[in-house]
């Protein structure tokens, strides 16, 4: 299920540089803080659908693109997501860092 939120957040992110948007535009737009925006695009939250219809309005997609479409990985700030040859050892290590910072924010 992580893998799934990640690839999202990837996808979010290449739609929202293909529309020139920021993340604080998108943030602005959703009525969201700009930390749970990106929390949306590292793929750490779940995005209802309802909520997933109003991002593919201000991105200008339909779901179905969004949720298939395969990035070829050059967002910068997800350049890690290609260095694993094995999809599994990447989803542990991630959830393992977000339960750490996760730990770390309520210390």
């Amino acid at each position: 299920m992580a893998n799934v939120g990640r690839k999202l957040g990837v996808n979010i992110s290449v739609f929202l540089q293909k529309a020139n948007i920021s993340p604080e535009i998108f943030a602005s737009k959703l009525g969201y803080s700009v930390k749970d925006a990106w929390r949306i695009i590292e793929g750490k939250v779940i995005v209802p659908p309802i909520e997933l219809d109003r991002i593919t309005n201000i991105l200008g997609t339909t779901k179905a693109d969004l949720m298939t479409y395969e990035a070829d990985y050059k967002v910068p700030e997800l350049q890690y997501m290609k260095e694993f040859s094995n999809p599994d050892n990447l989803d542990k290590i991630l959830d393992l860092m977000d339960e750490y910072v996760e730990c770390r924010e309520c210390v």
